[in-house]
């Protein structure tokens, strides 16, 4: 894995080296990613009638198509390639620390951490008399302990409540056929536990079951716990009736290797290094220590994160393409009413098409708008020699709204056959534009309140909380 990760970032400075003489707007850090970006988009080919290409000319009316789809295309490659490196990167950092792991241990020794570093756990493939055991196993390395003279004193008010947090899956200590859930911590006490029992041919002091103990009858086991804190200590014995447990032999020879690691720990608790045992039984073993797989994970989770960035950006532009159809239905009935009016008082339809567009673009630099943006690029067009039947076509055209498609079509054909009847279409065509706009609103009112239906249902379960729970403990006082 660790070569995998040195590739890939090789491969990022190559990159880096062949891009360097590309311009960029980059700084700092995103300079290098970003030459590299737009290298990748140079060599891409892009066509113009990509489709999201064709929705980035609509969102920009007026810009220069290769110019944006270039910007554009950069941007959603430079995202995905500083992903990439910093999920490679951290991954190389993770094999690194890993470097020494997937070998075997020749002295049999785990180093431990210096005190108040905490237990860490290491991954390890045992193996007895050469044959491996049928699963790996987690060892919890515990940290250098404190000598006798340093051990907690202890917190004997558990003791009350001692029994029932040991008994596992077990549903009373008169019948213990599972094994106890002997802790050696209570949360929120700083005590150790410590376990004996009068019986180890019955129950260890893991509380794990002997496999060969086979008396149906069951047999009673006292237990003692001796619990510490600082340097004051107390034994809490109580008598349990232990039945046996049905094993097979690799459960067994598993729980053997633990119990010998355990008490390997045990006795090397104050040593710099953990002990591992040699054998057991007339085994012998061997250990090799697992190397994890998080480098890999990380490598993989960033090449998912890359591609959901990828495909993302082009799902955020469909949004805003129809965030700006919406914003151009609600604006076409106050377009269809100005020119109405202006048709009204005896302008012609290019007089009032212009009108509107200059009335639009004095005042532009407070907000700008997808339809009247248009209406401006088509008043470009005709001045700049574009037949005015042409103009108006290519403006419902370029539009890509049905509404604005008819109103161009409509100022064109009138055009060639004459302005008569013009007013009164264009009168309809308003009244039906206002009626369109009253049902937009109200399907927006009705979107609004379907969002708001999550958060008022969870005001209305804290209101309930809160009502509810003092009326609650008002009752056990």
């Amino acid at each position: 894995m660790l070569v995998i990760h040195i590739f890939i970032l090789l491969g990022f400075v190559v990159f880096m080296v062949l891009s360097r003489n590309e311009k960029c707007d980059g700084k700092g850090i995103e300079r290098p990613f970003k030459k590299m970006a737009g290298m990748l988009v140079k060599r891409k080919r892009m066509s113009a009638a990509n489709e999201i290409n064709k929705k980035l000319a609509l969102l920009n009316p007026a810009g220069k198509l290769t110019d944006i789809t270039r910007s554009y295309n950069t941007n959603k490659v430079f995202q995905v390639l500083i992903v990439l490196f910093l999920g490679n990167l951290f991954g190389l950092f993770y094999a690194l620390s890993n470097l020494g792991a997937d070998g075997f241990l020749e002295e049999r020794e785990l180093k431990r951490p210096d005190y108040g570093e905490g237990e860490r756990i290491v991954d390890m493939r045992i193996y007895a008399d050469g044959e491996q055991l049928k699963d790996d196993m987690s060892l919890t390395v515990g940290e250098i302990q404190y000598t006798e003279d340093e051990v907690h004193r202890q917190f004997t008010e558990i003791e009350s409540v001692l029994d029932k947090l040991i008994l596992g899956e077990n549903e009373t200590l008169d019948h213990v056929d599972r094994d106890l859930n002997l802790i050696t911590k209570v949360e929120g006490y700083p005590v150790s536990i410590d376990w004996e029992t009068d019986d180890y041919t019955v129950m260890d002091k893991e509380g794990r079951i002997n496999a060969d103990f086979l008396n149906p009858e069951g047999q009673v086991v006292m237990l003692r716990a001796t619990i510490k804190y600082l340097r004051i200590s107390d034994e809490y014995e109580f008598p349990i009736r232990v039945y046996p447990r049905i094993r097979n032999t690799d459960e067994a020879l598993y729980e053997a290797v633990a119990l010998k690691i355990n008490e390997y720990d045990e006795e090397s608790a104050t040593e710099e290094n953990q002990l591992l045992p040699g054998e057991v039984g007339d085994m012998e073993l061997t250990y090799k220590q697992l190397k994890t797989n998080t480098g890999l994970y990380l490598l993989i989770f960033s090449v998912l994160a890359g591609i959901v960035i990828y495909y993302g950006r082009d799902r955020e532009i469909l949004k805003q393409i129809a965030a700006r159809e919406r914003e151009m239905l609600i604006n076409y009935p106050e377009i269809v009413s100005k020119l109405t009016l202006l048709l009204g008082a005896g302008m012609t339809i290019r007089g009032a098409f212009e009108k509107v567009a200059s009335d639009y673009e004095k005042r532009r630099d407070k907000k700008r708008y997808f339809a009247y943006e248009e209406m401006l690029i088509a008043v470009y067009k005709m001045r700049s020699g574009t037949p005015e039947a042409v103009a108006y076509a290519d403006f419902g055209s370029r539009c890509e709204v049905s509404r604005y498609n008819k109103l161009g079509a409509l100022l064109s054909q009138n055009l060639k056959k004459g302005s008569s009847g013009l007013l009164e279409i264009m009168e309809e065509e308003m009244r039906q534009a206002f009626e369109d706009r009253k049902s937009m609103a109200r399907k927006l009112g009705e979107e609004a309140g379907t969002k708001l239906l999550l958060p008022m249902g969870m005001m209305l379960m804290i209101v309930m909380v809160i009502v509810i729970v003092p009326a609650f403990l008002s009752f056990g006082i």
